[in-house]
């Protein structure tokens, strides 16, 4: 729909969500700022200057994207302050990942078309390793043919490197795998990024002709290498698990699990809404792959268990209605900033599709007794896939008026839950906040219409939840 000559125009943004990309942009346009310094755009003519310093740009900054992609798979909780949500840390993730693809793919492409009018085997050889010997010579500064085998050593990691890094980022943008074979390739991220960071450390380039540029770019290679370390060795040390018993299993509507537990020792404090990182060791788990995997907590802080709510939808989560009492889950977090708690506006709408009523169950739960006026819209197909409606009812009854819940039954109704149903039946949508949790096509629709309503960006939420 197209708006109207006379539309308002409605700027909106949160500075949360503005404060980590903005540092993003920043980190990786410092190395364009050194580069420009050393080569003014008026001092390049001719083919091969253009395509040489384009291969230089393209490498400097698909290094800091790379660095910061694995910065940004760490969970550190000042990430989600930057971005306004570990789901928004995520997006950012990917994005570079893929940003960084492009980049590093362009580097050496760029590098090898500057000779392309020469000759295309010369061209070819910056692709291909060659030159690497003798090995003596690398390490005998003293021999006249050492700068020419350092050079070639260096290209050779940078060879390495670039298809290292192509492989992994093609597998994990664009081949499908299944998950366990697909994380154990992320294990080789840091690998080919250090490698990558010998290529940058031992060529002859405008890293080791100017010495900010050189110090910059190496500091934020170990700090990517840093940040991988930490996540996939020291973290396991130092990231706060916690460990529950699972105490009851059962399997309600529409082939959602719950899985009650309880702590062997410490409580986790969480937030209504927040969700957790869990995998299921022995006993009971023999079928269950022991790999982590993001659930949304549908317990109230103030329960005596932790529930998680897990609906059929694949290999793994058809396997979670096999856990046996005694299992043990090992649990980390709880992270995200999906919940009522974090906004001031105490008159809320809830819209929920499917699965997507997780979040509510522990929010609903949670309310305090009369300082919330929330409408919520649960979506299902059918009436048999409504969960724990029972308990929504109860809770309506006893708010008096201050939690309505309004059940939308796809195969009762015409078309799908929109904006304009939920404005007729809470009235206005003016001065209110909107929580959306669902599949994400219905997610990105409610938060088209709601804007479309004229209501502000920054009064809708949701938590479009993405996996590295």
């Amino acid at each position: 729909m197209q708006p109207s000559g006379d539309r308002p125009i409605i700027v909106s943004f949160r500075l949360e969500h503005l404060l980590g990309w903005g540092l993003t942009f920043f980190l990786c346009l410092v190395p364009v700022i050194f580069w420009v310094q050393m080569h003014p755009l008026s001092t390049i003519h001719g083919f091969p200057a253009i395509m040489l310093n384009l291969g230089r740009v393209t490498g400097l900054v698909g290094m800091v994207m790379y660095a910061l992609n694995l910065v940004y798979a760490t969970r550190l909780r000042f990430l989600e302050t930057l971005f306004g949500g570990l789901n928004r840390v995520y997006i950012a993730h990917h994005l570079l990942g893929g940003l960084a693809l492009i980049f590093l793919t362009l580097h050496p492409l760029f590098l090898a078309l500057r000779y392309i009018q020469v000759s295309v085997l010369q061209a070819s050889l910056l692709l291909i390793p060659n030159g690497l010997t003798p090995i003596s010579a690398l390490f005998d500064t003293k021999a006249e043919i050492h700068t020419e085998v350092l050079a070639q050593w260096a290209i050779f990691f940078g060879i390495i490197a670039f298809w290292g890094m192509v492989g992994l980022l093609l597998v994990t943008f664009f081949i499908k795998i299944p998950y366990h074979l697909w994380l154990f390739t992320h294990k080789f991220l840091g690998l080919a990024f250090f490698i990558g960071g010998l290529h940058v450390l031992f060529i002859a380039s405008d890293t080791s002709k100017n010495g900010p540029m050189k110090y910059y770019i190496l500091t934020m290679t170990a700090i990517g290498i840093i940040a991988f370390i930490y996540r996939s060795i020291i973290g396991r040390i130092m990231i706060r698990h916690y460990t529950y018993n699972v105490v009851s299993i059962e399997t309600v509507a529409g082939n959602v699990t719950h899985v009650n537990m309880q702590p062997t020792k410490d409580l986790m404090p969480y937030k209504p809404g927040q969700f957790v990182f869990v995998r299921f060791l022995q006993p009971g788990t023999e079928s269950i792959s022991k790999e982590w995997h993001p659930f949304t907590i549908s317990s109230a802080p103030k329960d005596p268990y932790l529930r998680l709510s897990v609906k059929g939808l694949g290999d793994y989560t058809n396997s979670i209605a096999q856990l046996k009492a005694g299992a043990i889950a090992d649990i980390e977090g709880a992270y995200g900033k999906f919940t009522y708690t974090n906004f001031k506006n105490k008159n809320q709408i809830w819209v929920a599709g499917g699965i997507g009523i997780t979040p509510f169950l522990s929010m609903a739960k949670s309310l305090p007794e009369n300082d919330y006026v929330v409408d919520l819209y649960y979506s299902a197909r059918t009436a048999s896939e409504l969960i724990d409606w029972e308990m929504f009812k109860e809770i309506g009854g006893l708010k008096e008026g201050r939690f309505r819940v309004f059940p939308f039954i796809a195969d009762q109704q015409e078309g799908f839950l929109s904006a304009d149903y939920v404005e007729k039946q809470s009235l206005t949508l003016k001065d209110k906040d909107i929580f959306i949790c669902g599949p994400p096509p219905m997610m990105a629709s409610m938060r088209k219409q709601f804007r479309d309503k004229l209501v502000p960006g920054t009064s809708i939420h949701s938590e479009e939840f993405g996996m590295s």
